[in-house]
């Protein structure tokens, strides 16, 4: 007698028909991680309160982004060995844990452990429990990889353009510790929602070209999957030991840099009086910040769409070169206009090396493993890029009175992006890389 193939459901609701929730669920994992973008708004809050100094507060931000980056990687040997669901429920009660406990802070001490450490690491654990890892295995064809990965990852760049007015006003009439708490309180609420969501498909499941996911026992052997002929898997260990691992971790680096340097200092160069900055207001400063956060979450998913339609190596291409454009753009910002055009150009070059950098990884080194490997590009390209971008933003700044040289700078780097993935990053049709060895 043979025993029916269970279907994965929610709710009643068909996961194999609607596995598009995935990426969704992705996208909405990352809104809420994405929110630690808007800390700025707690900053003066913060310091009127204690005396703390500038760099005493930011500090907790800093540990933030170190976190998310380290714990993207560690998390991702548990996901790939363990599935989804029990890593993204730890790092859910970080989160919530780390809202709570910033509400109760009065020291830079804590906030740096609470806020930044706890936080931290909470968002890095969702982040790779809900994004790549669990999208490129519901969709495992390359047509539909650019495009749902970028999907997954698209809320963390719009996420300080929903939080930041959201806290502002919550700030102003119920005070900076009630506005962490209530946030904890929602935190909790969607990120138990998805977490019951997220899961790997099936063992008893297989995806066939042109019939999509399949029962296992109804799959004839010889079907055509989707995959290509030439996939590869490389396991953590062995990718560590390629080349174009180190490439990929170059790439990112250097493509994020003048990125994360925009993004954490782009109300200081708006605000600052000319000529170390353009010399507009703080509303004018917030909005443009809005806009960048809405082309930085707009530029994943389209990015992720035109790679799958021109190739990921041109995509990735052009998303640097708009980098540059948008670098060289802020350098001669002397008007509203131009710094609005340098933040539009910005954020969405900036999303579209976040999207595009994981479908490269994937493209190199398979999926099987993706969590734990990407994870590791991720930390190196991500948490030192955040590290150095703005602390040299800083340095430039106050060795020069002015952004200018710091924003030349950035372009440079991002040049070098350019260049390597222009070496390096296999064109379409050529992604076949060095086989890994059988032992994993």
């Amino acid at each position: 007698m043979k025993t029916a193939v269970k279907t994965p459901s929610w709710l009643g609701v068909d996961l194999i028909r609607h596995r598009w929730l995935f990426p969704l669920m992705g996208a909405l994992t990352t809104l809420i991680g994405g929110s630690s973008y808007a800390f700025s708004v707690f900053i003066r809050p913060l310091e009127a309160e204690f005396g703390w100094s500038r760099p005493e507060t930011v500090a907790a931000f800093s540990v933030a982004m170190f976190a998310l980056g380290a714990f993207m990687w560690i998390t991702g040997f548990f996901v790939d060995k363990y599935g989804p669901r029990i890593p993204f429920f730890i790092g859910a009660s970080l989160m919530v844990l780390s809202q709570i406990l910033s509400s109760r802070v009065d020291t830079v001490t804590e906030l740096i452990i609470t806020y930044g450490l706890i936080g931290g690491t909470g968002i890095g654990m969702t982040y790779c429990a809900s994004t790549i890892a669990t999208t490129t295995r519901w969709f495992p064809e390359p047509s539909k990889r650019g495009l749902t990965v970028g999907l997954s990852v698209a809320g963390f760049g719009m996420g300080s353009a929903f939080a930041s007015p959201i806290w502002t006003a919550a700030i102003a009439v119920y005070g900076w510790r009630f506005t962490y708490t209530m946030t904890g309180v929602v935190f909790a609420i969607a990120l138990g929602i998805i977490g019951s969501i997220l899961r790997f498909p099936p063992n008893d499941w297989e995806f066939v070209q042109g019939k999509g996911w399949q029962p296992r026992k109804d799959v004839k052997a010889g079907a055509s999957k989707t995959l290509p002929a030439n996939k590869i898997d490389f396991s953590f260990a062995q990718a560590i030991v390629t080349p174009q691992i180190w490439v990929t971790c170059f790439m990112f680096f250097t493509s994020i840099f003048g990125g994360l340097m925009a993004v954490s200092q782009l109300a200081a160069f708006a605000t600052d009086k000319p000529p170390a900055g353009v010399g507009l207001t703080a509303a004018v400063a917030a909005l443009a910040i809005t806009v960048q956060a809405i082309f930085n979450g707009l530029g994943r998913p389209i990015w992720g769409y035109i790679s799958s339609k021109i190739g990921t190596r041109t995509a990735y291409l052009l998303a640097i070169f708009t980098m540059i454009v948008a670098m060289l753009t802020l350098a001669n910002a002397n008007s509203m206009p131009l710094l609005f055009l340098g933040a539009v150009l910005n954020g969405f070059a900036f999303g579209g090396t976040l999207g595009l950098n994981p479908i490269l990884t994937t493209a190199f080194f398979g999926s099987s493993f993706i969590a734990a490997i990407y994870g590791f590009v991720f930390f190196l390209g991500f948490g030192f890029g955040g590290l150095f971008g703005p602390m040299a933003g800083a340095f430039i700044r106050d060795m020069t009175s002015t952004y200018q040289a710091a924003f030349y700078a950035a372009a440079g780097v991002a040049l070098l992006s350019f260049i390597v993935a222009a070496i390096f990053v296999p064109k379409a049709g050529q992604e076949k890389l060095p086989v890994p060895s059988k032992q994993k």
